[in-house]
C-alpha cells in the first residue's frame, strides 16, 4: 500500500494537524450534556424503580390478604360440611332436612353450586343445588359422567379418613369446577362422603375483592401453571410485575396469581421522560450545527486527502488486474494485483509495447491478433479469454475487458484493460461438465425409466426422459401420468405397482417431488419393469394355495376312519328312529305323541350329521386368501369340532381357554382354522401313550397381537425348531410340510408362529396373529378370563 510523505502535503493541508489537536475542545459541551442526561436519567430510573418497589409491595399485600381470606372461607365450607357429617352419623337425618341445611349453605358461599350426599357405592343420594344454578346437573347423578379427578378424590377421602379436593376440570357450559370430599364414617365403617362443587369462576369472582380485581389481572391457576379462569383478558407482556401464592386449601398446586400494569400516573411520568430527552435533544443538534459550521473547511480538507488514499488503497486490494494502454498499446499503468498475478513488476511492465513479457512463448500470432482487436475498439463486451505466462514460466487463463479511457474533455487517450484470473473457475466447469457427462451415462444405462415433469396450464411437460423411458414409453409426457395412478399432488417415498395399458406390462412406481434448476416443483418418477417378477410372484402364490389345498385334503383323509365312524353315529340313530316309527304305523299305533317324540330325534341326527358334512365341505373347498375381520374363538370352535373327532377316540378332552371378549383378528378364517387344526392333530397323536389326557388350548392379548397356544403333556421334543423345516417330521408316515405349510400361514398373516417345551412336560405351541379394533365404541373392557370350556 501506497504512503503519502509529509513533505508533499500542499501547503492547505499543513495546518490540519493542528485543527486536529483544538478539536478536543469541542468535546467539553457535548461531556457537561453528556453528565446532564446521565444524572437526569440516573434520577428518573430511581424513582421509578422506587415507585416499581412500591407497587409490588401494595400487589404482596393484596394478594396475600385476597389469599388469606379465600382461605378462611373454603376452610369453614369445610368445617361446615365436617359438622353436616357429624350431624348425618349421630341423627336420622331426612333428606328434607339435609337439603335445608344445604340451601344455607349455598347461601352463605355463593361460589359452591351443588352440595351432595354420596353413598359408599359412589351414587348420589341427595343433590342440593342453588336456583340460580337449576339449569346445571350434577355429575354423579348420572352413570358414567363423573370425572376421573372426582373419583380419585372421592378415594383419597375414603382411604386417608380426611376431606379431599379434586384437580379443577372443565363441566357445562366450559365452566371450570373443583370438588371436596368429605368423608363420613360410623364405628370405622365408610357410608359415604358429603360433595361440595365448587366453581373456580365463581371462587373468583365472590371470594377476591372488586377492587383488587380492577386494580390487577387476577387469575387462578392449575397445578401445571395454566390459568383456569382470569378477572381480566388483558395480555401477560404488558404487566410490570406479578406475584404468585399457592392456595391451600385446595392444595393439588393451584395458585393465585396477580398482575399489575401501568396507570395513568405512571404515563405522565413517561411523558416527563420525554420531554427531558427532547431538551437534551434540541440541545445536542445546536451545538452539531455549531461544530459543523466551523469545522466545514477542515473536513474539506481532510476528505480530500482520505479520498486519495481511499482510491490507492481500493486498487491496491483488488484482485482484478488494472491495466492502461495508450493508443499505440504502450504500457502506462498497472496496478499490484495485475504485477502480482503477471509476476512482473511495475517498472518491468511500465512503457512496454507489444510484445509483452507476459506472453506465452510460441502463441504471440494469437496473442498480436487479440491486442490488434483490443486496439481497433472491437473486442467484445462480454470479455475475451485469453493465456497468459508469469514469470516463473506457469501459463495461466485469463478473462479481459475492455473499455475506452477518456480524459476530462471526453477525447479517449487510451484503453483501460481489467483482467481476471479464470483458471481455477475453468477448471471446476471443465470437472462439472465431465461428472454430468458421467451421471448422464449411468441414468442413460439404467434399465428403470426415470422421468421428470412440470405442471403447466397446458398439462404436464416433459423436462427429463432418459434412454429407457423414452424407448418403452416414447417421448411424451402421457406414460409419466399414466404411471402416476392417480397419485398427483401427495406423493411419498412408497413404492406402488401400476399397470401400464399402453406397454402391457407392470412397473414398479416411485415418486418423490423436487426442485428444478429454474425454482419449479416438480415431479420424478423411476419406474421398474416388473411384469416377470409379478408372473412368478402370481406362480408362487398358485402353487402355495394349492400346497395348503392338499394339505388340508391330507388332513381329512387321515381323519377319515375318525370321521366314517362320526356319520356313521348319526345315521344309524335315523335308521334306528325311522324303523320304529314304521313299526308303530305298521301296527296301526299313529298316536302323534308316541310319533312326534322319534321324528323331532330322526331330525335332529340329520342335523347333526349335515353340520358335519358342512363342516368338511368348507374345509376342504379352494379359494382365494382373504384377510377380513374374524371372532378367534369361532375359528378355535370349528377347528376343535373336526378334532373332536378324533379326541373321542384317543380318550383325550380338549379344552379351550378363550376369553369371550377377546379381540377380532384380521386373518383367513379357513387358512388360520387348519393352522388350529394342524396343532391340535399334532397334539394328541403325541399324547397317545401319555399319562396326562387333557389338551389345553389358550389365548390371551400381548399389546398389538392376540397369541394362541397349544398345549400338549406328550413326550416332547429335543429339538422344536427343526419341526418347522420342509420334510422334517418325526412320525415315520409323516412327509414334514404340515407346521412349514403353518408356519407359511401365519407369516402372510404378519404373525410368528414357534414351539418351546413344556416344563410339565410335552410341547407348546404358540402363533400370533394382529388384532383390530372393535368398530364401535364399548365401555370399559372386562378381563380376558374365562372359565375353562371342556370338549369331549
Amino acid at each position: 500500500m501506497s504512503t503519502v510523505h509529509p513533505s508533499n502535503i500542499p501547503a492547505p493541508f499543513k495546518d490540519l494537524g493542528r485543527l486536529r489537536r483544538r478539536s478536543w475542545y469541542w468535546l467539553t459541551p457535548a461531556i457537561a450534556l453528556g453528565l446532564f442526561v446521565c444524572v437526569m436519567g440516573s434520577i428518573l430510573w430511581w424513582l421509578d424503580a422506587r415507585d416499581d418497589a412500591q407497587r409490588y409491595g401494595t400487589l404482596v399485600r393484596d394478594v396475600d390478604w385476597a389469599q388469606q381470606s379465600m382461605r378462611l372461607r373454603m376452610l369453614a365450607a369445610r368445617d361446615r360440611m365436617g359438622a353436616l357429617g357429624r350431624d348425618l352419623v349421630r341423627t336420622n337425618m331426612t333428606e328434607g332436612r339435609f337439603l335445608d341445611d344445604a340451601r344455607e349453605l349455598l347461601v352463605e358461599h355463593p361460589e359452591i353450586i351443588h352440595v351432595a350426599w354420596i353413598n359408599a357405592d359412589r351414587k348420589a343420594v341427595w343433590i342440593s343445588t342453588p336456583d340460580r344454578r337449576a339449569g346445571q346437573t350434577f355429575r354423579m347423578s348420572a352413570p358414567g359422567a363423573a370425572e376421573p379427578e372426582a373419583f380419585r378424590a372421592f378415594e383419597i377421602a375414603r382411604d386417608e379418613h380426611r376431606p379431599a379436593y379434586s384437580r379443577p376440570y372443565r363441566g357445562q357450559y366450559n365452566e371450570v369446577y373443583l370438588d371436596l370430599y368429605v368423608p363420613v364414617f360410623q364405628d370405622e365403617r365408610f357410608l359415604g362422603t358429603l360433595a361440595t362443587v365448587y366453581s373456580v369462576d365463581a371462587i373468583l369472582q365472590n371470594l377476591i375483592p372488586q377492587e383488587t380485581q380492577h386494580k390487577y389481572k387476577v387469575s387462578i391457576l392449575d397445578g401445571n401453571e395454566m390459568p383456569l379462569v382470569s378477572s381480566s383478558s388483558r395480555a401477560d407482556k404488558g404487566a410490570i410485575n406479578a406475584y404468585e401464592v399457592p392456595l391451600d386449601p385446595p392444595g393439588n398446586g393451584m395458585m393465585l396469581s396477580a398482575r399489575g400494569y401501568r396507570t395513568q400516573t405512571d404515563t405522565s411520568q413517561t411523558m416527563l421522560v420525554w420531554v427531558v430527552v427532547s431538551l437534551s435533544a434540541v440541545i445536542i443538534w445546536s451545538l452539531f450545527a455549531l461544530w459543523r459550521h466551523t469545522r466545514f473547511r477542515s473536513q474539506a480538507e481532510e476528505a480530500l486527502i482520505a479520498e486519495t488514499a481511499f482510491r490507492r488503497a481500493m486498487e491496491n486490494s483488488m484482485l482484478t488486474g488494472m491495466r492502461v494502454l495508450d493508443m499505440e498499446g504502450r504500457i502506462t499503468y498497472v496496478n499490484p494485483a495485475f504485477c502480482r498475478m503477471m509476476g512482473w513488476d511495475e517498472a518491468d511492465l511500465l512503457g512496454r509495447p507489444p510484445p509483452y513479457p507476459y506472453w506465452p512463448q510460441g502463441d504471440h500470432a494469437a496473442q498480436w491478433r487479440n491486442t490488434e482487436m483490443l486496439l481497433s475498439g472491437n473486442a467484445p463486451s462480454s470479455g475475451f479469454e485469453m493465456e497468459a505466462q508469469r514469470r516463473d514460466g506457469s501459463i495461466f487463463f485469463a478473462r479481459m475487458y475492455v473499455s475506452p479511457l477518456l480524459d476530462q474533455r471526453g477525447v479517449q487517450t487510451g484503453w483501460m484493460t481489467s483482467m481476471t484470473d479464470i483458471t481455477e473457475p475453468k477448471r471446476i466447469r471443465e470437472a462439472l461438465a465431465a461428472a454430468h457427462e458421467r451421471f448422464m451415462t449411468v441414468l442413460e444405462g439404467l434399465d428403470d425409466a426415470i422421468s421428470v415433469t412440470a405442471e403447466t396450464p397446458k398439462g404436464s411437460e416433459l423436462l427429463f426422459a432418459n434412454k429407457t423411458y423414452r424407448r418403452v414409453l416414447g417421448s411424451q409426457p402421457t406414460g409419466h401420468d399414466e404411471l402416476s395412478a392417480g397419485r398427483r399432488g401427495r406423493f411419498t417415498d412408497e413404492a406402488i405397482e401400476v399397470y401400464s395399458s399402453s406397454t402391457h406390462r407392470w412397473f414398479e412406481v416411485r415418486h418423490r417431488m423436487l426442485q428444478w434448476v429454474d425454482g419449479r416443483r416438480v415431479r420424478m418418477q423411476v419406474a421398474r419393469d416388473i411384469t416377470e417378477r409379478r408372473a412368478s410372484e402370481e406362480a408362487s402364490r398358485a402353487q402355495q394355495e394349492k400346497i395348503q389345498l392338499t394339505s388340508r385334503l391330507i388332513t381329512m383323509g387321515e381323519m377319515a376312519s375318525s370321521l366314517a365312524h362320526e356319520l356313521n353315529q348319526p345315521l344309524t340313530a335315523i335308521n334306528n328312529y325311522s324303523m320304529g316309527v314304521v313299526a308303530l304305523v305298521r301296527a296301526g299305533d299313529t298316536d302323534p305323541a308316541k310319533l312326534l317324540p322319534a321324528l323331532e330325534k330322526t331330525t335332529a341326527q340329520a342335523q347333526r350329521a349335515g353340520m358335519i358334512i358342512r363342516r368338511i365341505r368348507e374345509f376342504v373347498k379352494r379359494s382365494e386368501p382373504k384377510r377380513q375381520r374374524v371372532s378367534l374363538p369361532t375359528i378355535v370352535d370349528n377347528a376343535a369340532g373336526f378334532a373332536g373327532i378324533e379326541s373321542r377316540t384317543r380318550r383325550i378332552d380338549i379344552i379351550q381357554k378363550i376369553p369371550q371378549q377377546l379381540p377380532d383378528v384380521l386373518a383367513d378364517p379357513i387358512l388360520i382354522e387348519q393352522v388350529v387344526l394342524n396343532l391340535l392333530k399334532n397334539g394328541l397323536e403325541a399324547m397317545q401313550d401319555s399319562a396326562g389326557r387333557e389338551l389345553l388350548v389358550e389365548a390371551n392379548v400381548r399389546e398389538d397381537m392376540v397369541e394362541v397356544a397349544v398345549t400338549d403333556t406328550g413326550h416332547g421334543l429335543a429339538d422344536p425348531e427343526r419341526l418347522f423345516e420342509p420334510f422334517y417330521s418325526t412320525k415315520s408316515e409323516g412327509m414334514g410340510m404340515g407346521l412349514n405349510i403353518c408356519r407359511t400361514i401365519i407369516e402372510f398373516h404378519h404373525g410368528r408362529l414357534w414351539a418351546e417345551a413344556n416344563p410339565a412336560g410335552g410341547t407348546i405351541f404358540k402363533f400370533t396373529l394382529p388384532w383390530v379394533r372393535p368398530i364401535l365404541p364399548t365401555g370399559p373392557a372386562p378381563e380376558l378370563e374365562s372359565a375353562p370350556k371342556e370338549l369331549t
